[in-house]
């Protein structure tokens, strides 16, 4: 995207406010039009001064307050509406990416850094508002004020005016030279700061673990690394800021000087009052700092422009949905959910993913699959969900393939338990809930009650409405757990994927959530990943995954008789919880 592109765009979203700018354009003209008073009003008190008019001190002096109290609220006016548009516009960019982003598919969040997201919906928010309320207004109010001021400077004196005039293309000149270095510089800081934020967001999220593996250190080292390429980048930024404004500062004030001699020598020669040579000074001030901080404007302004193309590309990202889907409370019919010859492979990889799986899990019947790590478990429920698109083969329910449904009619006929329960900050009520949007609250506890998670709910302080943290980070992990499940109740989707439940749980944990599990799969169609394979030994049929693909298929004692892959592993994992009961007896 270009910056033009990215300026076009922003517009769209000013043009919604067009009232307000069109207030801050009056705003603006009338704060000229105060600035030239203030040089005519000088010029006045030199010039009765120099004549010793006492008695025009006193309409002079009510004039100033009045002039004083108009531009005090001038300025109010003005730095209320660019606030107010700012706000205004960072809050519409925010929504609308927040939308996109909520209908982007699982690939994006697969492929970008949630901490990079961040940044653009933070850092790089912030800059594209402060863009559309103060920078553009100072971009636009400071040509205005220097073409009104060189036009009073002519009415004073035309070769003043043309002397102070040479600044201009000087200056603009300078903001060229270092305009482009400006720009490339911002955004290699951008770019390190969303890194860091990045590196911050796993970092934070991550406290108990980096402090059981004394980490510190390291990570420390690490953020110094971050932290001193985000102070280069600013150090470079400052010298070359630091050169514009030398130039700048000196051009504006070998200006400046050689007016103020020249004005000095006429007012000595009688061609110049006094008062005009002060009004010619305050005049200059108007005419050479619009064009001394045009450079750092211009710089600002692409800057937010670079953080805007970086929003723009979240929002221009393909999404998987045109317009957010609304949960379905109603529970689908169903009868049959069929695989034939599903083939997938992650876009950046070499590897098969999935290889030609076919199965038939029918309507009441409980699936297991099992294997090593990088089979190809955890792919089969992304494509069952519609997170990904197969290759080849096709996947139905109730003989119709899935690619014709809506993905919230798709999704809507499953229920599913992740291996972390994926909670979210905010109540228990809240997280529950978001089951089956409008539940009561009476089928909200019906459901912990399900789950086993009924009684320390209510345990807590606040029960319901106890904040459980970031990720459910106030609860055990099988507290967190039993909440997952119990919003897997609550939705009452006729097939249920359990992707490995108990995986990281303790003994205790892990049986009252297997009761919980056992609850939910009542009357359930269920796919389950399995981690301990002693939990599985009543499912309807074992698939064994290897390599992306089904090594074998059968019931377990079917499969333990034959002697192969599935009683290799069933095996080995015997051997080793034999292993460890027999160290902790030991202990």
């Amino acid at each position: 995207m270009k910056k033009q592109g990215a300026f076009a765009r922003l517009s769209t979203y000013m043009l919604r406010h067009k009232l307000i700018y069109a207030v801050l354009l009056l705003v603006t003209l009338f704060s000229i039009v105060l600035d030239l008073t203030m040089a005519w009003f000088l010029a006045r008190i030199t010039d009765a001064a120099v004549r010793l008019d006492v008695e025009a001190f006193k309409g002079l002096a009510w004039f100033g307050i009045l002039f004083l109290a108009v531009a005090g609220l001038n300025t109010f006016v003005s730095a209320y509406l660019k606030t107010n548009v700012s706000a205004k516009i960072r809050n519409e960019l925010r929504q609308d990416m927040m939308g996109h982003t909520l209908a982007l598919p699982q690939s994006y969040f697969d492929r970008n850094h949630s901490g990079d997201l961040l940044s653009r919906f933070t850092n790089d928010n912030q800059s594209v508002g402060e863009a559309c309320g103060h920078v553009i207004l100072d971009l636009l109010r400071n040509p205005l004020l220097a073409i009104a001021s060189f036009a009073y400077l002519l009415y004073i004196n035309w070769l003043l005016a043309l002397i102070c005039l040479s600044i201009g293309p000087l200056l603009f000149l300078t903001g060229k030279i270092f305009g482009n270095a400006m720009r490339i510089n911002s955004v290699r800081v951008q770019e390190s700061m969303s890194r860091t934020t990045a590196f911050l967001n796993d970092v934070l999220g991550s406290s108990m673990v980096f402090k059981a593996f004394s980490m510190e250190r390291r990570l420390q080292k690490q953020y110094v690394g971050y932290s001193e390429e985000i102070a280069s980048g600013e150090k470079k930024k400052a010298r070359i800021e630091g050169a514009t404004g030398a130039i700048s500062s000196l051009l504006g004030n070998l200006t400046f000087l050689l007016a103020l001699v020249i004005a000095g020598w006429f007012v000595a020669n009688g061609r110049l009052e006094v008062g005009a040579m002060i009004a010619f000074i305050q005049l200059m001030n108007y005419l050479v700092g619009p064009f001394s901080s045009l450079p750092g404007l211009v710089a600002s302004m692409q800057q937010s422009l670079g953080a805007a193309e970086r929003i723009f590309e979240v929002m221009d990202a393909p999404a998987e949905v045109k317009e957010l889907p609304e949960a379905q409370v109603k529970q689908p019919d169903f009868t049959a959910l069929q695989l034939k010859g599903l083939s997938f492979r992650y876009p950046d990889s070499e590897k098969q993913s999935l290889n030609g799986v076919s199965l038939e899990l029918p309507r009441g019947r409980q699936m297991a699959v099992v294997g090593p790590s990088g089979g190809g478990k955890s792919t089969l429920f992304k494509l069952l969900l519609g997170f990904y698109q197969p290759d080849a083969g096709e996947i139905a329910i109730n003989g119709r393939p899935i690619r014709e449904l809506p993905l919230a009619g798709l999704r809507s006929y499953f229920a599913y338990v992740p291996q972390e329960s994926g909670l979210y900050s905010g109540s228990i009520r809240d997280n529950i809930g978001s089951g089956r949007p409008g539940a009561s609250e009476e089928e909200i506890l019906e459901a912990l009650r399900q789950a086993n998670a009924y009684e320390f709910v209510m345990e807590l302080p606040e029960g319901l409405d106890t904040d459980i943290g970031e990720h459910g980070s106030r609860l055990s992990g099988g507290q967190r757990q039993r909440l997952s499940i119990a919003r897997a109740m609550l939705k009452d989707a006729p097939i249920l994927l359990l992707d490995e439940a108990t995986a990281a749980l303790d003994n205790e944990s892990e049986r009252m959530v297997q009761q919980a599990i056992r609850k939910l799969m009542k009357d359930k169609t269920t796919l389950v990943i399995a981690h301990r394979l002693s939990t599985i030994q009543n499912a309807d049929v074992i698939l064994v995954l290897e390599n992306g693909e089904i090594a074998e298929r059968g019931r377990h004692e079917e499969l333990l008789a034959s002697g192969g892959r599935y009683a290799e592993l069933y095996n080995s994992q015997l051997e080793e919880e034999a292993a460890e009961d027999e160290a902790l007896s030991l202990a």
